[in-house]
């Protein structure tokens, strides 16, 4: 046999091996998450929270990608990424981008595995403009989060807090 073929027989070889990993790791997490059922920490908003009407339709795009960026950080698993997106006073309470993880881990289960987003409206929830959104996982599970977005004085967005509640077809 060839070095050429010795060459190629190893790299497909170790393709392989990756791709068996990466299947067992993901397996892994499926079945920790589904062993680990997450309980919702807050008590569901009341359903009448009047409309944020004040807020420019500039201003909801912000807050949308604002939200994006941090399920998506979530997803990928950058929780510095994602931490650094909350308010210095979500930072101050947490300490550090690991308690962060632990805590979304603990009572905010669906976060790191959305696979879509629906952005519904945006409501006044605790004095905030607050995006309401649907969440999807990728096995039809769904569950509505409450994002409440503030303003700093620097002027740039960040988020201030999100509830989460299980919709009844999860």
């Amino acid at each position: 046999m060839s070095a050429k073929s010795l060459s190629l027989i190893r790299a497909r070889g170790a393709a392989i091996w990756r791709a068996a990993f990466s299947l067992a790791l993901s397996c892994l997490m499926a079945t920790a998450s589904l062993a680990q059922p997450w309980q919702p920490r807050d008590l569901a908003p009341p359903p009448d929270l009047p409309a944020a009407s004040d807020v420019s339709a500039t201003e909801k795009t912000r807050m949308r990608a604002l939200i994006e960026a941090q399920i998506e950080a979530m997803r990928v698993g950058d929780w510095s990424g994602a931490f650094g997106l909350a308010t210095p006073e979500l930072q101050a309470q947490y300490g550090s981008a690991v308690a962060f993880r632990d805590d979304v881990m603990a009572h905010y289960g669906p976060l790191p595995a959305v696979v879509r987003t629906t952005f519904l409206d945006m409501v006044l929830f605790r004095g905030l403009p607050t995006y309401r959104v649907v969440l999807g996982g990728g096995q039809g599970e769904s569950a509505l989060a409450y994002y409440l977005v503030r303003r700093l004085d620097d002027r740039t967005l960040r988020i201030a807090g999100c509830v989460l509640v299980q919709m009844p077809s999860s």
